[in-house]
């Protein structure tokens, strides 16, 4: 072990100095969440399973593999706080069966006409018009937390299953025996985000990586808020149709033995 990988070892072993180092990072995650959950769900609880996703994320991080702490860290503490929400299964049925028609819709579409499917030919497909159609995207707003289940867990037959997030931090010697099939969901996302419409396309790119606040997306996109939220719905039932991501949150992605 390297000067360097000792180090960081050793920080990793100091839960103190973690938290203070991350604790910001972990209370911008809550407050991003938090903005899509229902007003039952507390600010500080979930704070605190992002400080419990932060510190099992330590315990599981490979100092001698090329990924950076920060980045893995991020994703522990996210999966945490949203295992958090699953576990309260706070989302009705009824809001399952509508994010299910609406995928539904979406892939039904998509695969008629070879293209991203418009707002008014959804609306139609559904029976519904714009109005309505737009509410039930308002309905769904909550089915933009994707679950860290919903991430591939890759197995052959009749071994045990292996997630995602492990592989980056676990031993490096799984990772040629994995990697195929986690390239394959890495290659679909790119291509189901390439796919999406241009108006959807930038608002991805303004939230989530230049990472503005939704009110600020609306200026630049000249719409109001509430809208620029429903095209946002629109956007995640769009990519979980892709994606293949059931209302219930059940994917993987498996790994073909071969012969």
């Amino acid at each position: 072990m390297s000067l360097a990988q000792y180090d960081a070892h050793a920080s990793l072993q100091d839960p103190e100095a973690l938290l203070e180092e991350y604790l910001p990072m972990i209370k911008y995650h809550a407050d991003q969440l938090m903005r899509r959950t229902p007003a039952s769900i507390e600010l500080d609880d979930m704070i605190d399973a992002g400080v419990l996703g932060l510190l099992d994320g330590a315990q599981r991080f490979d100092t001698s593999k090329d990924v950076l702490f920060k980045t893995f860290a991020a994703y522990r503490v996210r999966g945490a706080m949203i295992d958090y929400l699953r576990a309260f299964d706070w989302m009705p049925r009824g809001l399952r069966d509508t994010s299910k028609a609406l995928q539904g819709a979406f892939h039904e579409l998509e695969q008629r006409y070879g293209r991203p499917a418009e707002e008014k030919e959804i609306a139609d497909f559904l029976e519904l018009d714009i109005e309505s159609y737009r509410q039930k995207l308002d309905q769904v707003r909550s089915m933009s937390v994707v679950y860290f289940d919903d991430l591939p867990s890759v197995s052959n037959a009749g071994e045990d299953e292996l997630h995602v997030l492990d592989m980056i931090a676990g031993d490096a010697s799984l990772m040629p025996e994995h990697q195929t099939a986690v390239g394959q969901f890495v290659d679909k996302l790119a291509g189901a985000i390439e796919n999406l419409p241009q108006k959807e396309a930038v608002l991805l790119s303004l939230y989530y990586y230049e990472e503005l606040t939704m009110k600020e997306v609306a200026l630049v996109l000249g719409l109001t808020e509430s809208r620029v939220s429903q095209v946002h719905s629109q956007m995640v039932m769009r990519l979980r149709s892709y994606l293949s991501l059931s209302a219930d949150g059940k994917s993987t992605v498996r790994k073909r033995r071969v012969s």
